[in-house]
């Protein structure tokens, strides 16, 4: 069924909120192998509200360090520059689209993107995949087009996962039989509208069609294993009816084997309490 969104879903999708500049020259500068912890430090430091929420993240139970870090520029020093910026964007991208008054718990579906954002970088070190950076922050946002349809389209967005739970169907086949598109198609367009690079936008509009999308990066052949990741391991997203099925064939492509899916599975049921830390820090 045709999943892309219609002319006006786009243009309201364009009408939302862009990624703040601060990120842009966070990820930029993350990105330049001449620049220093002190020129991310500054770039960070320049938004207080980041800064607090970064440290706030840093010292809490998901890195569980023995003394507390007080400084951007020690974060970085410890944590290394690629691990800051995954934070940023994980502070930022939770931050930049407007709450609404409907029922529709973001809570639960950010301890989902952590979760599958923390899997997805294991399965791509385990699978040896070049650009493990793409493939975390293709976990983390995976499922943004969750939150787009609960800000422009809240009383859809309740419809389809009432109608997912009581049709016992995945929550994007009832947004598709509902609206003709799914969170996938809609989280893809936004993705575009904050100039993501392709291949997370790739790993936000096929996660569900890695089984049979033949030409897919090995970035959203990730996302997809590990989004399942999270629901065999107890952190799926609530309104989703069915969880989705192993993409037995994507993981073996990427040389994921079954042993190493429930060591993977085992590590992520582990680190719950880390990311319940996480979540906690970005709300507190």
């Amino acid at each position: 069924m045709e999943n892309s969104p219609n002319p006006a879903s786009i243009a309201r999708v364009e009408t939302l909120p862009t990624l703040p500049a601060v990120l842009a020259r966070i990820l930029s500068t993350a990105a330049d192998p001449g620049a220093s912890a002190l020129d991310l430090a500054r770039h960070i430091s320049a938004d207080p509200a980041l800064t607090a929420t970064l440290l706030r993240i840093v010292n809490s139970a998901f890195y569980g360090f023995q003394r507390k870090v007080d400084k951007i520029t020690e974060a970085i020093v410890i944590l290394g520059f690629i691990e800051v910026r995954n934070l940023a964007l994980a502070a930022t991208a939770f931050g930049s689209l407007p709450e609404t008054s409907s029922a529709y718990d973001r809570t639960q579906l950010w301890r989902h993107s952590i979760a599958a954002a923390i899997v997805a970088d294991r399965c791509a070190k385990a699978a040896g995949v070049a650009n493990t950076d793409a493939c975390f922050v293709a976990g983390l946002l995976h499922d943004i087009g969750k939150v787009v349809f609960d800000v422009l389209d809240p009383e859809n967005c309740r419809r389809s996962a009432l109608y997912a739970h009581s049709r016992r169907m995945r929550i994007a086949e009832a947004e598709r039989e509902l609206l003709g598109y799914d969170h996938t198609g809609i989280g893809a367009a936004l993705g575009r509208h904050w100039n993501l690079p392709e291949p997370i936008i790739q790993a936000i509009e096929h996660h569900h069609a890695a089984e049979t999308c033949n030409e897919l990066s090995e970035t959203a052949r990730v996302a997809a294993v590990a989004n399942a990741l999270t629901y065999s391991a107890g952190l799926g997203e609530a309104s989703s009816g069915v969880p989705p099925s192993f993409p037995v064939d994507t993981a073996q492509t990427l040389g994921i084997s079954e042993p190493k899916r429930h060591a993977l599975e085992s590590e992520l049921r582990n680190a719950a309490p880390r990311i319940e830390g996480f979540i906690c820090a970005i709300h507190e």
